[in-house]
C-alpha cells in the first residue's frame, strides 16, 4: 500500500515538473538567442516542435514571449519568429562598494538580458536604513516591473543578520526581512568578492575548474571568493573566504596598509589558498594602486620554491573588480528569475 501511494505521488507530480522544466528550457534558450523560430528552438532545446508550440502559447499569453511582426519566409511559408521579452520583469541590483576610501552604493535596474537600463550612485549618507528604504521606493514606484532586489555587500549575512558588514549603519540588521516586509519582493544578498569571483568565472564560461579571488580594499579588511564548477562555495554559515580571520603575521588592522605589509599579507594568503584548494586560477583585486604586476611576479617566484611539485597556479592581477562584481550580481539575479526545475 505504501509503495502504491508513493508511486501515485510520483506519477501525479512528474508531468507538472516536466512541463515547468521545459518552460524554463525555452525561456533560457530564447533569452540567450533573443529570437528564434520553432524549428530553431527545437534544434537547440531538443524538444519536439509539437511540445514547443504548446509551451509557446503559454509564454505568449503571459507576455514573456512576443511574436515578431515580420516573420521570416522559408520555402514559401512565413515562419513565426518568437522573441524573448526582456522587459517582462526587471530586477534591481544594489552594489555596495568602496570608492575614494569610503562606502557608496550603485543602484542598477536590469532587464532579462542582463542589461543595465538605469543606474544611480548614492553616498554613504544616503544608505542608512530609512534613506535606503526611501531610495528603493523611488525605483520601484518608477518601475513596478521590478520583482526582486539583489544586494552586493562588503560583508556576510549570518543567521539572517549582517553580522559581518563594513558599512556600519547596516551592521546586524536583518536586511532581507526588512526589505521583503516593506516591498513584498524577493531579496538576494551576496558578499562582494563572492559575486566578483562568480562574475569572473561566468565571463570565462568554463566548468569543472576552481577559481579563487582575493580582494584588498584600501580601507577595509580583505576577503576571498571560491567558485568550483560554476558554483559559489560559501561554507555552512557563509563564512568561507573571510581571510581577515587567518592568523597571518601581517593581518594587523591597519588601513590603508603600508605596501610592505600588503605584499606580505598577499604572499601569506596565497600560500594558504594554494595549500587548501589547489585552484586552477587565482585573481587578485586590489584598490591599492602601488601594488603592481611586478610585485605579484616576485611573490610568484617565491611561491615556486614553496610548491615545486607542479607548474604554479595561474596568478593574475585584475583591474576590473567593479565589472566582475556587477556581472556576478546580475548573474545571480537572472538565475533567480529564469532557472531550471530539475
Amino acid at each position: 500500500m505504501n509503495q502504491q501511494k508513493e508511486g501515485e505521488k510520483l506519477k501525479s507530480h512528474k508531468p507538472r515538473n516536466i512541463k515547468n522544466h521545459n518552460l524554463n528550457v525555452l525561456r533560457s534558450v530564447l533569452r540567450e538567442n533573443r529570437s528564434l523560430s520553432t524549428k530553431d528552438l527545437s534544434a537547440i532545446s531538443g524538444l519536439s516542435v509539437v511540445s514547443i508550440n504548446k509551451l509557446l502559447s503559454e509564454l505568449v499569453e503571459t507576455g514573456e514571449v512576443t511574436i515578431q511582426e515580420n516573420p521570416a519566409i522559408t520555402g514559401g511559408r512565413r515562419a513565426s519568429i518568437y522573441q524573448f521579452n526582456q522587459h517582462f520583469t526587471h530586477f534591481l541590483v544594489i552594489q555596495f562598494t568602496e570608492k575614494n576610501q569610503d562606502i557608496i552604493a550603485l543602484f542598477h535596474v536590469c532587464n532579462l538580458f542582463g542589461e543595465v537600463i538605469e543606474e544611480k550612485e548614492f553616498t554613504k549618507d544616503e544608505l542608512i536604513w530609512d534613506l535606503l528604504k526611501q531610495n528603493i521606493s523611488v525605483f520601484i514606484e518608477k518601475d513596478p516591473s521590478i520583482s526582486s532586489i539583489i544586494f552586493g555587500i562588503p560583508g556576510v549575512e549570518i543567521e539572517d543578520k549582517l553580522k559581518i558588514m563594513d558599512f556600519e549603519p547596516l551592521s546586524h540588521l536583518n536586511l532581507r526581512q526588512l526589505v521583503q516586509e516593506k516591498f513584498g519582493i524577493q531579496v538576494i544578498i551576496e558578499n562582494d568578492i563572492n559575486a566578483a569571483t562568480l562574475g569572473y568565472a561566468v565571463e570565462l564560461n568554463t566548468s569543472d575548474e576552481i577559481y579563487v579571488s582575493l580582494y584588498y580594499p584600501e580601507n577595509y579588511p580583505p576577503g576571498a571568493g571560491i567558485v568550483y564548477d560554476g558554483k559559489l562555495f560559501r561554507g555552512k554559515h557563509g563564512l568561507s573566504g573571510e581571510i581577515k580571520h587567518l592568523p597571518l603575521t601581517s593581518n594587523e588592522d591597519i588601513f590603508p596598509k603600508p605596501k610592505e605589509i600588503l605584499v606580505k599579507n598577499i604572499h601569506e594568503a596565497l600560500q594558504v589558498v594554494i595549500s587548501m584548494y589547489d585552484p586552477t586560477r587565482i585573481v587578485i583585486y586590489t584598490n591599492h594602486l602601488d601594488f603592481s604586476k611586478d610585485d605579484l611576479e616576485n611573490i610568484r617566484t617565491e611561491l615556486t620554491q614553496v610548491f615545486p611539485y607542479f607548474e604554479l597556479t595561474d596568478l593574475r592581477l585584475a583591474e576590473s573588480f567593479q565589472e566582475d562584481y556587477l556581472r556576478g550580481l546580475i548573474h545571480l539575479g537572472l538565475e533567480n528569475l529564469i532557472h531550471y526545475i530539475e
